[in-house]
């Protein structure tokens, strides 16, 4: 434990550089006793001895004096450093942000999102963390990540609060051959009859089975994939359209075959992508300014679709 304070180690740094107490007293404008008494204890609990006692001469440093001198000086430079920092996260112009995200989200919106905003607020650090979507919900929980880029369902929203930044609408996937390939959007009754590659990944598979259960089809499955690259490729392999609904910006698959998408003309949900955070926890400027930031980021790449 440190027995010492800043303020004796600056009462002390003051006596070096005037050369004497009734100097350093003069310059800090206190008492020549509280500088005096200041170095008795600093000298008393470091064991040293810092200064010459010259009658005439006032007082010079040891050997051992210079030396702790040295490192007086690199500690207050360090407090300072500290009490800029600590005024910094006072004012919330720094600090961390423990940001979840989607796993199926993550190559569409995280790395821009969090380049953007480090352009806004460099002196914040947004560290993100891939996840399953039910992993997220309880991480917002228990207080491992302040916020989660998710979508709107899939995980227990208990306890938690959303902030929309997008409301997607899906779409079709068919192979670039197909006899509806030219065609800008359709009916999905039209593909009632056609084997369907379904997408089985978290939330994404109930969205598309109450979509599918809305419009009145229930088509043969014929492939099962569990990420939004596997279902296209399976689709351009033949094995049937898919669902989708983020929309990767090339046509060409893993593999190097082609889809084709089309828009859907019967009345659908959209899936919502939102910002997730734990409900009636303390947000703050830092986390405000992000959202913000997030609602931006996302309004400029769905201008079309996107919430509040």
């Amino acid at each position: 434990m440190v027995r010492y304070t800043l303020r004796q180690c600056a009462y002390f740094r003051a006596i070096a550089k005037q050369g004497g107490i009734a100097q350093a007293a003069r310059a800090l404008n206190i008492s020549q006793p509280s500088v005096a008494q200041a170095l008795d204890k600093l000298e008393d609990v470091t064991g040293l001895v810092l200064f010459e006692r010259h009658h005439a001469r006032g007082l010079t440093l040891t050997l051992h004096g210079r030396i702790f001198l040295d490192h007086v000086t690199r500690l207050e430079q360090q407090a300072q450093q500290v009490e800029r920092e600590a005024a910094a996260l006072a004012a919330e112009a720094a600090g961390e942000i423990r940001l979840g995200v989607f796993s199926t989200l993550a190559p569409f919106y995280a790395a821009g999102l969090i380049r953007g905003f480090a352009a806004l607020a460099p002196a914040v650090m947004v560290r993100p963390r891939e996840m399953p979507l039910a992993d997220l919900a309880e991480a917002l929980r228990d207080g491992s990540i302040d916020l989660a880029l998710t979508y709107d369902r899939g995980g227990d929203p208990t306890g938690l609060s959303f902030t929309e930044l997008a409301a997607l609408r899906p779409y079709v996937v068919l192979p670039a051959d197909h006899r509806l390939a030219h065609r800008a959007s359709l009916d999905i009754t039209e593909l009632a009859e056609e084997p369907y590659v379904m997408l089985d990944g978290p939330g994404s598979r109930g969205y598309f089975e109450d979509l599918l259960r809305e419009i009145g089809i229930s088509p043969r499955i014929a492939y099962v994939a569990t990420s939004l690259e596997a279902a296209r490729s399976a689709v351009a392999a033949g094995f049937g359209f898919t669902l989708l609904v983020m929309r990767p910006p090339s046509s060409v698959t893993y593999d190097g075959s082609r889809v084709t998408t089309l828009d859907i003309d019967n009345p659908v949900r959209p899936l919502g992508v939102v910002l997730a955070a734990r409900a009636g926890a303390h947000r703050g400027r830092i986390l405000e300014r992000f959202t913000a930031h997030a609602i931006d980021y996302v309004a400029a790449r769905h201008p079309a679709s996107s919430g509040p």
